[in-house]
């Protein structure tokens, strides 16, 4: 279970639209290339014996089918059923979906009712195949925003809500209650490995970021975040309070808007 040693930061105009990586033989982290688009999203490919789970389909700025197609065929089973799904709705994150067949809604209620959630206090599993995948509504960046917790890796996919990068927050308390829940559910006895957000923001200079809109990112930091920081990011948040703030740490910057 690896990661590259390089993301592609948009300085190689060699580099292909997307980068894939295998984490290991059933999970491929695919980034965007920030020449297509600067938001340079990352998106996950999961798969178990009956079926493949893909997170988030990109900008749409350039095909991800084609690839998606030689990725299961190369890896899944014939007959495997692709359940195409977001972390949120922004359009970064479903710019594809008219290249797939059938996708999971983008609303709150849309999720919650293909996932089986009880909106957002409820939590429910997605069974791939030998591989379990637990869902935890993380409502506050955008509304419908979920997280991931992969048991076989113990990798948490938190798109947009916790990654290095600027933490952007629509509603302030569904943010805070979101964070509170999903730590409570890795206490609970879901350890996590690594952090897997759906940006690079942050440099590789603790606390600084690249700015809005940049399409190269030269010294970035790490995609994986330690599971220690979605502790810190509780606690930032705890303590700012209920009036939403600004707050600048190492690896991620809360960004209320």
């Amino acid at each position: 279970m690896t990661f590259p040693d390089h993301w592609d930061d948009g300085t190689d105009a060699a580099a292909p639209d997307h980068q894939v990586h295998w984490y290991d033989d059933r999970t491929a982290i695919i980034r965007q290339s920030l020449r297509t688009n600067f938001e340079g999203p990352f998106l996950y490919l999961l798969l178990g014996t009956e079926r493949a789970l893909l997170l988030d389909t990109g900008t749409g700025h350039t095909p991800l089918r084609p690839l998606l197609d030689d990725l299961l065929a190369d890896r899944a089973r014939p007959g495997h059923e692709l359940v195409v799904a977001h972390t949120h709705g922004h359009s970064d994150h479903v710019g594809g979906d008219g290249e797939f067949d059938a996708v999971v809604g983008r609303t709150a209620e849309e999720v919650a009712q293909y996932f089986g959630l009880d909106w957002p206090e409820g939590r429910a599993t997605v069974d791939l195949g030998d591989r379990a995948v637990d869902v935890v509504a993380i409502p506050g960046h955008q509304g419908a925003d979920i997280a991931l917790y992969d048991r076989s890796t113990r990798l948490l996919f938190t798109g947009d809500s916790l990654y290095p990068g600027r933490l952007y927050v629509k509603d302030w308390a569904a943010y805070r209650a979101s964070v509170r829940r999903l730590a409570a559910f890795v206490a609970e006895g879901n350890p996590v490995e690594w952090v897997l957000g759906a940006h690079i923001e942050m440099t590789g200079q603790p606390g600084r970021d690249y700015a809005m809109g940049a399409d190269r990112h030269p010294d970035e930091h790490k995609l994986q975040l330690p599971p220690g920081a979605l502790n810190e990011l509780l606690q930032v948040l705890d303590a700012a309070g209920d009036v939403p703030a600004r707050i600048v740490r190492d690896d991620f910057v809360v960004y209320p808007v």
